[in-house]
């Protein structure tokens, strides 16, 4: 899988990105850096920005948003677009609570950003990365305005929009022109201090008991969009284990909790178990 080229802070940025021509602008969704692509044999890799996963040992942090792609993305469009689809890397953002904290509702799993031209050595243009992602079923990172000129861009007194993913401003902005030039423009007004760890906790069973409430299991059975009847343990149990790692992504990653993937599903599934039998009662 290829390493596409990372995105600068603006003030590292080529000077050609405002020099001249035409911008979009994209909302900078923070979250876990995702790439993927599709192997000749038709299964999907899958890696950070870093290192590829092994098919059998994903990251808990990365489940959900492994498996969005992998329950979206039309492989049989795909194949029929390119001639070597080993050519094509995917990238974008497992959209979790490592930086600031989203709707869960109603916030993909993941988002794409770029997608890779290995044959050519470069990402595709904006508007190409957007058609895309749309045509192969996953959702593209949502434009904030297309086409815009690069030398009426201000940075400094640009207006930070609201999310279209939270209540709040977005946490920065994606600039792209369409040869190549990227850049990510970061509110400063955005901490991401809203997506940190909950600091009074350090079990696995205090971390479960904390955040998977009566409250909060409804809501993941109510993003299952499944009947009553077609509500099992086990449907729930996977589904509540990766929401759990999604949202409280930190407390998996800094040490603060005792985070080993055998302990949080042992407590987990007493969890679910629990709340199942007094749901049906």
């Amino acid at each position: 899988m290829d390493e596409p080229p990372t995105t600068p802070p603006l003030a590292d940025a080529p000077a050609a990105l405002l020099d001249g021509g035409h911008l979009w602008l994209r909302e900078h969704v923070t979250g876990s850096p995702l790439r993927f692509q599709l192997q000749p044999s038709g299964v999907l890799a899958f890696g950070d920005d870093d290192s590829e996963f092994a098919s059998d040992d994903v990251p808990l942090p990365y489940a959900h948003a492994v498996r969005h792609v992998r329950e979206r993305f039309d492989r049989e469009a795909f194949r029929a677009s390119v001639d070597d689809v080993a050519s094509v890397t995917f990238v974008g953002v497992a959209v979790d609570g490592s930086g600031v904290a989203y709707d869960w509702v109603r916030t993909p799993s993941f988002l794409g950003t770029e997608v890779y031209d290995a044959d050519h050595g470069s990402v595709l243009p904006p508007d190409s990365v957007a058609s895309i992602y749309e045509g192969l079923g996953l959702a593209p990172v949502n434009a904030l305005a297309k086409e815009v000129r690069a030398v009426d861009f201000d940075p400094e007194g640009y207006a930070f929009p609201d999310s279209n993913w939270r209540d709040g401003p977005v946490a920065g902005v994606l600039l792209a022109d369409k040869t190549g030039h990227r850049a990510v423009l970061r509110n400063p007004a955005v901490t991401g201090g809203d997506g940190a760890p909950d600091t009074t906790v350090t079990t696995p069973d205090e971390l479960v008991e904390r955040h998977a409430t009566d409250r909060w299991l409804d809501s993941v059975v109510a993003r299952l969009g499944v009947s009553e009847d077609e509500l099992g343990f086990d449907l729930l149990f996977e589904r509540a284990v990766e929401a759990l790692a999604r949202e409280q992504v930190r407390a998996f990653r800094d040490g603060s909790v005792d985070t080993d993937e055998a302990t949080v599903r042992s407590a987990m599934a007493d969890r679910v178990e629990s709340y199942l039998v007094a749901r049906r009662e």
